[in-house]
């Protein structure tokens, strides 16, 4: 009996319990309308325990691709000591030199300077993402390639500025994963941004941030521009912490204001349809843009403000 039990302890294998690594996201509303801020928020835990030292990769996806791309810190102690570090990204010209006003309908170019701090070789996703001054995200430029161990290289990426961006104080966040953050892709290092002027036109004043009613230990927040296209957009987060990699995704609908018909046109049949639920008629909420509970001047207002959104 004692030569049984001497062998189970010996031979028997050990097992350990696993760490769970769990990493949620969320939206502030299910849905929104065009030129609403979206705020997206979530939390990294491990075993149900709040991790204050973690990167998280966000990919935000419209119908037409990816229109953000973020590295968003979970918490604030943060190490030193990343496989793949952003050194730097600079505004500049299509040769490198450095460039701080970029005009409406040219193409504004970045330079990403990245470092493989390893003793192998890594796979790296090198991304730009700018936001105007209304902090809507109006173009992202990608690199995706092999970086030789302890080497720096520099990456000349660029950016069209649309017609529709807004003049003024700009901001480019750029950052490097393992690869795309829906398809798995983890976060290397935290992101690095640079401020930059769009010309072509009177400067605006920065707006005012919203309040949140939600929190996170990580969070972003963007405007949806008024030609973004509405739809369904996913929200992609992913992070490595402690070996166990994560990924989540949740989605939010973009409508517009004014689209009565919900045929994505702001248009004639819009205005049909307010005016036939104009009181006296019966009320459609469909046409009560503000929610208000009244079909009135407002909204009347509100149609005229989105008229002609959808339309070529």
């Amino acid at each position: 009996m004692l030569l049984t039990i001497l062998s189970l302890l010996l031979f028997s294998p050990l097992t350990h319990a696993s760490s769970t690594l769990t990493l949620t996201v969320t939206t502030d509303k299910p849905s929104y309308f065009i030129g609403e801020e979206v705020y997206i928020c979530g939390n990294l835990t491990i075993d149900n325990t709040t991790i204050n030292d973690g990167l998280i990769g966000l990919e935000v996806n419209n119908p037409n691709g990816v229109i953000v791309v973020r590295t968003r810190p979970a918490g604030t102690n943060l190490s030193q000591n990343w496989l793949v570090e952003l050194i730097d990204v600079t505004p500049c010209d299509q040769y490198g030199n450095p460039k701080t006003n970029f005009t409406k309908k040219t193409l504004a170019y970045f330079n990403a300077t990245v470092k493989n701090n390893d003793i192998e070789m890594r796979n790296a996703l090198v991304t730009v993402n700018i936001y105007d001054i209304s902090r809507s995200p109006i173009g992202v430029a990608s690199f995706e390639g092999v970086i030789k161990e302890n080497t720096t290289i520099s990456i000349i990426m660029s950016i069209p500025i649309p017609q529709t961006a807004e003049t003024g104080n700009a901001t480019a966040y750029a950052n490097a994963y393992s690869g795309w953050p829906r398809i798995g892709g983890k976060p290397y290092c935290p992101e690095k941004s640079k401020q930059f002027n769009i010309t072509d036109g009177a400067p605006k004043t920065d707006l005012e941030p919203k309040e949140q009613t939600i929190q996170g230990n990580y969070n972003t927040t963007f405007k949806i521009s008024f030609y973004e296209p509405i739809g369904t957009y996913t929200v992609h987060v992913s992070a490595i912490y402690q070996g166990l990699p994560v990924i989540n995704s949740t989605t939010f609908n973009v409508n517009v204001l004014g689209d009565a018909t919900g045929d994505g046109v702001v248009d004639a049949k819009d205005l049909r349809a307010l005016m036939q639920s104009w009181p006296p008629a019966p009320y459609n909420p469909n046409c009560d843009f503000n929610a208000d509970g009244v079909i009135d001047g407002k909204d009347l207002r509100t149609l005229g403000l989105y008229w002609g959104y959808g339309t070529s």
